[in-house]
């Protein structure tokens, strides 16, 4: 019974998922794509036997083509225990990789590597061909058929494929765990992020001129509104912005969020603000209900879970004495902050279809994203003058490509991140080095006459 209970409470979790928590959970489980290959397995093994015990197959094909029981028996026997073999040394290989990732770039990682399409249909295809030859030894039947040919010809294709297979997968193995594949997928990740909260479910409801929004956000936030509480501790998974504007709209009311994506709050801890005209009560439990709670940060939203991914292989890299790998990370970074820069619009204010202030989100805008990104890379990597040129090089590229309203914050952050190293000067290359690339981007975001020259 408290098996049973445990199933009842897993699937339970399951059902209550959203759609899109419900495709990540299986996207970043590595149980479900291989059960669906075991049940295509099972169907592939009716038809086979379908064909051999039914239709008679090996009895009708030539001689040549006909398998005797007795060579079926061994040669599926063989296949069986050489398939478990190959899968033994694929999930060896796995853990390779996943120590490899833990060790020396970040935990966080190995969920990158598990969603991958390619290692959820390896495993898929390996553990389909093993259930195909376990099954087909265990119902082989001489009763029923004294010569085959669908059975033996589909587990020979099975383990041909298996081993092509098993060849791919070093090959993916191996590609994984150099630093291009491994920053390049996770950069890509983090802007189908971007895209996906910023600008299919945000953006639509935001305004380019956000002056006259700003005064009557700072007339409203003078009042005291009411408070929505948690109901749960945890990480703020998953926020349905779409359902909250027409909810605040229907309600007609306007909404603060007190905390964001990826913030960790306490039950009790108010998670919204909210200012109705005539002071009108609302049903709490169903804005509750489009925060989804749990004990780890994801990536469905969190746009900034995956920029620490990032952040963190570069920091590691900096403390092993790794300036490629802290290098490629950097230059991932930017051409991710890039890319927000270019389509995001940060403005923290969305409204209705009539116009109506109906959500104030937390602000966050360039610069926020510039010191959680950069910012901590120049903070781990101290005296580093090399990381901190190649910081300003990517600074210098991303001024050349990004928003214009985002200037000034390059700018200053530019001049941040020259001043903590001024002290390290110790030739007068890095001088030479530092005080160019400053002036490229003082160039780029219209800065020129702030440009002062750094070192002796």
């Amino acid at each position: 019974m408290a098996r049973f209970r445990l199933l009842d409470k897993y699937l339970r979790r399951y059902t209550q998922l959203s759609e899109r928590e419900l495709s990540h959970q299986l996207q970043t489980n590595l149980w479900f794509t291989p059960v669906l290959y075991i049940v295509f397995s099972f169907v592939l093994l009716a038809l086979s036997y379908t064909a051999d015990y039914k239709f008679q197959t090996g009895e009708r094909m030539w001689d040549v083509f006909a398998v005797d029981y007795d060579l079926t028996q061994a040669l599926v026997s063989t296949l069986t225990a050489a398939t478990l073999t190959l899968t033994t040394f694929t999930f060896n290989l796995i853990l390779v990789v996943f120590t490899t990732f833990s060790g020396q770039f970040s935990p966080r990682i190995l969920k990158n590597f598990i969603a991958s399409k390619a290692t959820q249909r390896i495993l898929g295809i390996f553990t389909g061909s093993f259930f195909y030859m376990l099954f087909s030894f265990l119902v082989l039947n001489k009763h029923f058929a004294h010569h085959f040919f669908t059975v033996p010809l589909v587990a020979v294709l099975l383990a041909s494929l298996s081993m092509g297979t098993f060849i791919f997968f070093i090959n993916h193995a191996v590609a994984w765990l150099q630093v291009n594949k491994m920053t390049y997928e996770m950069k890509k990740e983090s802007m189908s992020i971007v895209k996906g909260s910023l600008q299919n479910e945000i953006d639509p409801y935001k305004v380019k001129d956000t002056a006259p929004l700003k005064e009557y956000v700072e007339r409203l936030t003078k009042r005291e509104g009411k408070q929505i509480s948690s109901n749960r501790s945890g990480y703020i998974q998953l926020i349905d912005f779409v359902e909250i504007m027409e909810e605040a709209k229907k309600d007609d009311i306007i909404i603060k969020l007190e905390y964001t994506i990826g913030d960790y709050v306490f039950s009790s801890t108010p998670i919204l603000s909210y200012w109705s005209k005539e002071d009108a009560e609302i049903d709490i439990p169903k804005y509750l209900a489009l925060f989804s709670f749990g004990k780890r940060q994801t990536e469905v939203q969190d746009m900034e879970f995956s920029i620490n991914k990032l952040v963190e292989v570069a920091i590691r890299s900096v403390g092993n004495y790794d300036p490629k790998t802290a290098s490629n990370a950097i230059n991932q970074l930017g051409e991710l902050l890039s890319y927000i820069s270019c389509v995001g619009n940060l403005n923290p204010y969305l409204v209705d279809v009539d116009g109506h202030l109906r959500v104030i989100l937390q602000e966050k805008d360039f610069s926020y994203y510039l010191y959680n990104g950069l910012g901590y890379i120049r903070h781990y990597s101290e005296d580093n003058v090399i990381v901190g040129i190649q910081i300003l090089n990517v600074l210098d590229l991303i001024a050349k490509s990004a928003n214009p309203r985002d200037y000034d914050a390059i700018w200053e952050f530019a001049v941040y991140t020259t001043k903590g190293y001024e002290k390290d000067f110790l030739f007068g290359l890095d001088c030479e080095k530092f005080n160019n690339l400053l002036y490229e981007i003082a160039k780029s975001t219209g800065h020129e006459k702030d440009f002062q020259h750094m070192g002796p």
